[in-house]
Formats: structure tokens, sequence, C-alpha cells
């Protein structure tokens, strides 16, 4: 089976590359091709170009491609790509349409109004449409599911447990939180309003506890988020570290005591999933994707992010259980590799593939 699959980066984060692409790299032959230029060197099974973010380079990128290679299937992972694809393939390949799928990785409400309207576009003129979950599909609004419903397919997301296991199993010689550090906060995410990092830094100003809290990720709000971080008055330790490799970000995952996602929105977020499964316990807010993931009771806290006070309760609570947090820290494992593993998720889009090649056949 060849696939093309496309994509507007291929970096450390980007979920079509990272779950994706090499979850099946030694099942199907892949061509990846993304808008962004490469911010990390893809596997040398997978055939990767770019267009360094031009529009009209990876039209004829694709021009090429689709000249070039007999693809049995095209997964388009975002609206802006699939327009382009949609536009390379006039008007001599056509048939390539009833070849396509396309993933919605985020819940419809977190989209912006341009992106909406290039996913209508794409959803409309794809052969299949899956999203990121059941939240994920509850939130597509109701006129579109009208046009497209019998064509969604909700597929959990997933994440690579075995990949966690192995950097468990070789110890990082280097520790990711200070050592004195009594309690060792996380948040994972791009610094956008979206993400909502700055709810956890309110909740901190005058809270009484030692430790450290550590961000990891970029974003345009990255700088007033540090001068807000510098403002408060708090004896929590609070670090910006960037973006990380992914294995590093797992370590730091390892590392931690808390996992805390105050989003206003998500898909199904594969952080909270890896750090679910590593060991942490989880703050997070009380929205569908979250709710979705669902941990065992005993292992998390939903809260309402415009609450503050509410967060400052669930980070009492953890300074008051510290010890059992610790102590612990398998009890979400099974739950997560049960539900969200990405093999379970694998398996759902290689019958999606093969049921598309049969009917071309």
């Amino acid at each position: 089976m060849k696939l093309l699959r496309l994509a507007n980066t291929l970096n450390a984060t980007s979920a079509p590359y990272n779950q994706f692409s090499l979850g099946l790299k030694n099942e199907i032959d892949q061509t990846y091709c993304s808008l962004l230029p490469n911010s990390i060197i893809s596997d040398k099974k997978i055939y990767s170009s770019h267009a360094n973010g031009s529009l009209l380079k990876l039209y004829f990128e694709l021009k090429r491609q689709i000249k070039e290679k007999s693809f049995d299937v095209i997964h388009i992972h975002s609206g802006l790509t699939g327009i382009i694809f949609f536009l390379a393939i006039l008007p001599s390949n056509l048939h390539l349409i009833n070849k396509t799928v396309f993933t919605l990785h985020n819940s419809w409400y977190v989209l912006k109004k341009r992106n909406r309207l290039l996913n209508i576009f794409v959803m409309i003129l794809c052969r299949n449409v899956c999203t990121c979950g059941e939240s994920s599909f509850q939130s597509i609004p109701g006129y579109l599911k009208h046009l497209i419903g019998k064509k969604m397919i909700p597929v959990v997301n997933g994440f690579d447990n075995k990949r966690i296991d192995k950097i468990e199993m070789f110890e990082a010689h280097e520790k990711n939180f200070q050592d004195e550090a009594k309690i060792k906060l996380l948040y994972v995410g791009a610094f956008n309003q979206m993400k909502n990092q700055i709810a956890l830094l309110q909740a901190l100003n005058g809270l009484d506890l030692e430790g450290e809290l550590v961000f990891l990720g970029e974003g345009a709000n990255k700088q007033n988020l540090i001068d807000y971080a510098d403002s408060i008055n708090c004896s929590l330790k609070v670090t910006f570290k960037g973006l990380v490799p992914r294995d590093v970000a797992i370590e730091h995952m390892l590392e931690a005591d808390v996992c805390i996602s105050l989003s206003k929105g998500e898909g199904l977020p594969i952080a909270i999933l890896e750090s679910m499964y590593a060991g942490c316990f989880m703050i997070l807010s009380a929205i569908p994707p979250h709710k979705e993931i669902f941990p065992p009771s005993e292992r998390c806290i939903y809260i309402e992010s415009k609450e503050i006070n509410e967060v400052k309760e669930a980070l009492y609570y953890v300074r008051d259980n510290l010890q059992d947090i610790k102590i612990n820290r398998n009890i979400s494992k099974d739950h997560a590799v049960l539900n969200f593993s990405v093999q379970k998720m694998l398996d759902k889009y290689l019958m999606i593939y093969r049921n598309i090649l049969n009917n071309a056949l």
C-alpha cells in the first residue's frame, strides 16, 4: 500500500508524523508532504518533502508526487493542505478523491474561522472523515453533520506507550526538575490563549506551595507569561523550557508528580494521555475532550478553569496528599493502554485504508 500523507508540519510534536507515520512505518510505503520546513529528520523508512512555507511550491510538489507515484490512499491532516491537494489533482486525476481520508485533530470550536471554512470544503470532498475521538465528533455543528454524517468516523487518539516504556527503562542522566523541589508540576502545550496557562499562574499568586512548575512549549504568549510569572508572589519556582524533543518531554512526565492542563479547548490531547501513562496525577479543565480521557478518579481532579479558587484547592490537595500521589503512580497505566493505545488507533485507520483500497480495485 502506498500512502500520501499531507500535513502542515513535520516536527517533534506533530501528531501526523509521531503517531501515524512512525506508527505505520513498517506496514505502509509512506510519503509525507508538509507545507512548512521540517524541523527534524524523518525516519529513513518515510520519504518526506516540504514546500518551505510556499503554497505554490506545495501545489507543484503534489503535482510531481501524483505523477511519479500511484498512491492507494491520501490522508489529509489539515484543511489547507487538503485544498492544495484538490487543486493539484485537477483536471486529470479527480479519481483520487475516492482515495482520500481527512482527520480533524481538534474540536470544532477551537478552530479559527478560516480553518473552519477550509475544513468544510475538504470534509465535503473527502471519501472518509475521521475525528480524534467522540468529543471532537460531537463538537461538529449539526448542519455539517447533516451534509457529511454518513462518512464520519470517530477514532480515539492514541499514544505510544512502548516509547514511554523504553524511555523509562533508560533513565535520563540529568534530572529535569530541581532535586530539592518538593512538588513537581508540569504543563505541556503551546503558549496561546486557548491553552490557558495564565489561569494557573493567576492561581499561584499568594499560594503557599513548595516545589517547581515546568512549562514546555512555544508560542506567541510566551514572553507575556514569563513576565507575569516574575510578578507573582509564590514560593513555587516557575521554569519555562521552550519546545523540547518528544523524548525529553516524556522524561519530564516520568519525573513529574502532577500534569496540569487548564485548556479551554482540545482535540484529544496526546500529552495528557502520555502523562497519565507516565504516572502523573492529573489536574484538568472540565472540557469534553479531557472528560473523554476520564482517568481513574483517585488520579485526577476536574476543575472549571475560570474558577481560580478551584485551581488553588486542587493544588492544595496535591500538597496535602503528595505521598499517596507519589506511591500510586501506576494506577492509571492499565486504563491508558486499554482505551488509548496508538495500536488501537492505527488498527482502525488501517481498516479504513484497506476499505478504500478494496473499493478502488
